[in-house]
């Protein structure tokens, strides 16, 4: 069944519900339920911010995989790269059964095949950290991050890119604004959607890259109300659904219900 259609059953419950009488007909649609998520990403994925967008992605959808590799870049998941393995949290997965598991040493992961498992109609990638290390990087990783989204694209999945929040350590730094800037420049050719987390981080840390829990849990609850109105139906289809009904009333002379 095409997924439009299936967003569309999924919508029906709340249509139906508006319709009922001495209810506000002004209530709002929730977000779409989605039938799997994949949600990639570095360190911060790993961490309290990950874990803050992971909870809120499972009260949307069915199924929700999460995958983190410390460190990785978009060439590590397309096999260009490899040397991230030995970063120091390594791995970590919460799958769609909501099992967790966490390896410092792993094997690299393919984004193609982890798409290919999942099926997702939402992808999230959040990923960019490691691109800051100097402009050479970030010019290298652009085929790679093309490829991360044209396959993304080739599923007609749903993509949206998280990009990096503050950071204090150099040249990560300096590297920030151009490089979220490039970033932005390369997705926006693409039908994926680009969240600047610049817009809602200030760093708060050791050593200038990983955030403690109290601010990574507050980003990544910016973050998810910033998924939550990517979600939401268009205002086209707002407008549908939200459209006033009008009911019949046997007791009034034109018979039309009293507003």
């Amino acid at each position: 069944m095409p997924r439009l259609w299936i967003l569309r059953l999924k919508l029906l419950p709340t249509l139906l519900f508006s319709l009922l009488p001495n209810l506000s007909f002004a209530s709002s649609v929730a977000p779409p339920m989605y039938e799997s998520v994949l949600f990639i990403g570095d360190e911060h994925v790993a961490g309290a911010f990950g874990n803050a967008v992971d909870t809120y992605l499972r009260t949307i959808s069915i199924e929700v995989n999460t995958i983190a590799e410390c460190g990785s870049t978009p060439a590590n998941w397309v096999g260009v790269r490899t040397d991230f393995q030995s970063a120091p949290c390594g791995f970590w997965q919460r799958d769609e059964k909501g099992r967790e598991r966490k390896s410092k040493e792993f094997k690299s992961r393919s984004f193609a095949e982890e798409l290919a498992k999942a099926d997702p109609d939402l992808t999230i990638i959040a990923l960019g950290t490691h691109l800051l290390r100097s402009e050479r990087d970030l010019q290298n990783e652009q085929p790679s991050i093309e490829k991360l989204i044209g396959e993304v694209e080739r599923l007609q999945s749903k993509c949206v890119w998280i990009g990096p929040p503050q950071l204090t350590k150099e040249p990560y730094a300096s590297n920030l604004y151009s490089g979220v800037r490039t970033l932005k420049k390369i997705v926006s050719k693409s039908r994926c959607e680009f969240i600047d987390s610049t817009k809602y981080t200030r760093y708060k840390g050791k050593d200038g890259l990983r955030y403690q829990v109290a601010a990574a849990t507050k980003w990544g609850a910016q973050i998810s109300r910033e998924l939550d109105k990517l979600g939401r139906p268009s205002p086209q289809e707002e407008q549908t659904l939200n459209l006033e009904p009008v009911l019949t009333n046997p007791s009034s002379p034109s018979g039309i219900a009293p507003r």
